[in-house]
Formats: structure tokens, sequence, C-alpha cells
């Protein structure tokens, strides 16, 4: 009977020891993590771009499921030229958190920093149904106009055309802002003439008009088409 006793008393000290300890730690272990992201944030402020790298790769190491922390150690790896371990973190952020715009952009950045244009492409292209609808392939026009890549840039916003129907003028505009750039002077006034049927007076769009010598006026708006 008294071993016995002696028993119960053990395991319940123990189950005592481990309840109480438990959710003390991991309160500690917050609190540490919350400190090292401070700190380093602290640093970057200071422009210790070296001692913010430290940082986020202890707080990695310690919790490397953490989505955010491996796009904040990728993004600080991106600024400090050092290409290859930003993709791989920022890679992971976003294999974490699919669908988040701003670790799909950084990626995308990255890649172009590092000369990487077909895999930036490849990402960009894998990801346009990811963010808000329709807006994955706008963000595939953009990159690819970024790297000189037009006729990809031009298919891109036709698929965004399509994808928005007559929701959106953002498409239209999308396609005025390249045929500015390869000096398509017709397709662009085409272009904000669709994008004006969406909003007749607009101011933004009537100073583009005048800047091309077209008279401006509701009149203008075309109901856009897909060529």
């Amino acid at each position: 009977m008294l071993n016995r006793s002696i028993v119960i008393l053990a395991v319940s000290s123990i189950a005592l020891i481990l309840g109480s300890c438990g959710p003390t730690q991991k309160v500690k272990r917050t609190f540490a993590l919350n400190d090292l992201s401070m700190r380093a944030k602290r640093a970057e402020s200071a422009g210790d771009m070296q001692q913010a790298l430290a940082l986020w790769q202890e707080y990695v190491d310690r919790r490397p499921h953490s989505h955010s922390a491996q796009f904040e150690l990728g993004r600080v790896e991106s600024e400090l030229g050092m290409y290859t371990e930003s993709i791989g973190h920022l890679t992971t952020a976003h294999d974490l958190r699919p669908a988040n715009v701003q670790y799909i952009e950084k990626l995308g950045d990255t890649f172009i920093l590092a000369g990487r244009t077909d895999d930036m492409m490849q990402l960009m292209r894998e990801t346009v149904n990811e963010g808000e609808d329709g807006t994955g392939y706008l963000r595939l026009a953009e990159y690819a106009r970024r790297v000189g890549l037009l006729d990809d840039s031009k298919l891109a916003i036709q698929s965004a055309m399509i994808y928005a129907g007559n929701e959106s003028p953002e498409p239209y505009i999308a396609m005025a802002d390249l045929a500015k750039q390869i000096g398509d002077r017709d397709l662009e006034i085409k272009a904000l003439r669709q994008a004006l049927w969406f909003d007749p007076a607009s101011d933004e769009l009537n100073q583009r008009f005048l800047g091309l010598g077209v008279i401006p006026g509701p009149s203008l708006a075309l109901e856009p088409t897909v060529d």
C-alpha cells in the first residue's frame, strides 16, 4: 500500500511539473522569437543588414515553418545580393503561404536580379490564379514587360481582358501602357477608349488623350473587345 502511494505521488508530481512548465516554456519561446524579430527590424533600420541577416537566420533556425520569417530572411538576403539563398527562402515562404502576392512579387523581383528570367516567367505563369481574381495575368504581363518580353506581356494582358470581361478597366489601361512603350499609337488610343467605357468622365484618361493629341470626351468611349 505504501509503495502504491509513493508511485501515485511521483506520477502526480511529474504531471504537475509538466503541466506547469509547458505553457510557460511556450510563452518564453514566443517572447524570444518576438525579441529576435524586433532586434532584426531595429538592426535593419540602423543600416546593419548583416546583423539583421543573422537575427532572421536565427529566427528561421528556431521556427522554420514561419512563412513571415522565411520571407524576411529572403528579403534581407536579396538586399545583400545573396540571390541564391534569397530565392530558396522566398520560395519556402511562398510554399508555406500560397496566394500571398507580396511573396510572389519579391520572389519575381529576386529572380530578375539574379538574371533568372525563365524561372521568373515560370513562377508568374504558375501563379496566375493566386491573389485577387484576374490580377495574376496582369502581374505576369508586368513582369514580362519589365524583362523585355513584350509579346508575352501582350498575350497576358489579352488573357486578363478575357478573364475580366466588362468588369474592370485595368487590363485596357495595361494594354495602353504597353502600347505606349512599344510606340504603337493606334493601339494605345484604342485601349484608352476601351478603358474610358468604364468611366467616361475619367480625368486621368482625358489627360492621356490630350497627350496623344486627341480631343477628349465621353463619345470616345469604346465597348471593350479582345482582338
